[in-house]
């Protein structure tokens, strides 16, 4: 009697240590919303298999807690070969519905993203684009239906959930802000060349995407995918 009773106590003990010790995923499975270093909350879409963020990043730190560079003049930013942020023109109110311009050697630093996901690479653009039925229709299925796109927002329905905002950018070759209301463009983290990363452009005149290499010092938008 006494070695049966030691075995069922010494069963209950493991068992209890078992559930004791288990630990919680660290991210649930299909996840509606993150935050990143600096607590900016993103709501998140699943398109196909991937889940994406809704919004342009805002952090203004690396996932590692260092400070991004940023208020950077027009002459400094050129120059920089380090990761920096802009704001379009400085103004609040543009962070607040587009997001920060990233320089590609923030885009593509590793820690930019916040943990548990990534900068999307040039082949996750590519996916996502063959996945909505191909560069000819994708990107009207990626542009938010928002006034905030100039006229005319061609083939606009944001079926995919993405809700692509027209940021526009701050320029590499002097740093001026153009383009918002026309264009979205989204830094991959690959690199084109020595000089060029890789990004993905939505423009209000077309319904279609399109991919190329620029000027690492340009600052696009960023958005990120779960790991």
């Amino acid at each position: 009697m006494k070695i049966k009773f030691f075995h069922g106590v010494a069963v209950i003990f493991l068992t209890v240590l078992m559930f004791s010790c288990k630990k919680e995923d660290p991210m649930p499975a299909d996840p509606t919303s993150v935050a990143d270093i600096d607590g900016n909350i993103y709501t998140v879409v699943k398109i196909c298999d991937k889940f994406w963020m809704t919004a342009n990043l805002k952090t203004t730190r690396y996932n590692d807690g260092t400070e991004i560079p940023t208020n950077l003049t027009n002459t400094q930013w050129e120059a920089t070969t380090a990761g920096a942020f802009a704001i379009y023109d400085a103004t609040e109110a543009n962070n607040a519905l587009y997001g920060k311009l990233y320089n590609w050697f923030a885009a593509s630093s590793g820690k930019l993203a916040p943990t548990g996901w990534h900068v999307a690479t040039e082949a996750e653009w590519n996916e996502l684009v063959t996945c909505l039925g191909g560069s000819g229709g994708a990107g009207g299925k990626m542009k938010s239906v928002s006034t905030l796109w100039e006229a005319p927002n061609t083939g606009a329905s944001n079926s995919s959930g993405f809700s692509g905002l027209p940021a526009g950018f701050r320029g590499s070759s002097n740093g001026s802000y153009a383009s918002k209301g026309t264009v979205a463009n989204f830094w991959g983290s690959d690199q084109r060349n020595t000089t060029q990363g890789e990004y993905l452009q939505l423009t209000t005149a077309f319904a279609s995407t399109s991919t190329n290499g620029a000027t690492k010092q340009f600052g696009y938008s960023v958005r990120c995918v779960r790991d």
